[in-house]
């Protein structure tokens, strides 16, 4: 045999030899067992890759259980959704800064949007009353038709009951606008809250 091919014979010995390993697992009988592949049955509770000088190469875990994967996917659920608060409150706030200059800007803004719908209820207000008085006017007239002995007419009849029909919608519209007034404080006192918070840690830096 001539040196190269000595060589070449070496080389591939050399090779093997480092790509060698073992395989460390756990049997039935809880001992632990150094092979040269694992069995099946041990594939899902674990194993290690060592390489033929003891050095660890790789750990597999073991195969989760059923309730495992359950809260495995359950904590994952968890990290996004914090996640998605979290970036969801940063666009939040990026957008207070736009908008308000600090927490008297948010102030004003409140005040001239509650003003807008006081002055709505107030102009709403004025047709209920007119309305009302209208439908008195109805009511009396037909009381003075029945005191003669006469029969009011179905138009009037009909007039009446529109009247009681758009003053039901009219106070509808105010409880709503009352509501809506609410809903805008909550929201303007919340964003006011944060705004202060907001400015008072840029101050603090």
């Amino acid at each position: 045999m001539c040196s190269s091919d000595l060589a070449g014979l070496v080389l591939i010995c050399c090779t093997n030899v480092a790509s060698a390993e073992l395989y460390k697992y756990t049997n039935e009988d809880g001992v632990t067992v150094l092979d040269s592949h694992v069995p099946a049955r041990y594939v899902k509770n674990g194993y290690t890759i060592l390489s033929l000088d003891g050095r660890v190469l790789e750990v597999v875990p073991r195969a989760l259980t059923t309730e495992e994967i359950r809260q495995r996917d359950r904590e994952l659920a968890e990290e996004r959704r914090v996640e998605e608060e979290r970036r969801a409150r940063e666009l939040a706030d990026a957008n207070l800064l736009r908008l308000y200059g600090g927490p008297a800007d948010v102030i004003r803004a409140r005040d001239t949007k509650l003003a807008s719908i006081d002055s709505f209820i107030e102009t709403v207000r004025g047709n209920l009353q007119r309305l009302e008085e209208q439908k008195r006017q109805l009511e009396s007239s037909a009381a003075d038709i029945e005191r003669s002995g006469g029969t009011i007419p179905r138009s009037q009849l009909d007039r009446i009951r529109s009247v009681e029909s758009r003053i039901q919608q009219v106070k509808v519209e105010i409880d709503k606008k009352y509501e809506e007034k609410e809903v805008l404080r909550q929201n303007y006192e919340k964003d006011l809250t944060r705004v202060r918070e907001l400015y008072s840690n840029r101050a603090s830096r």
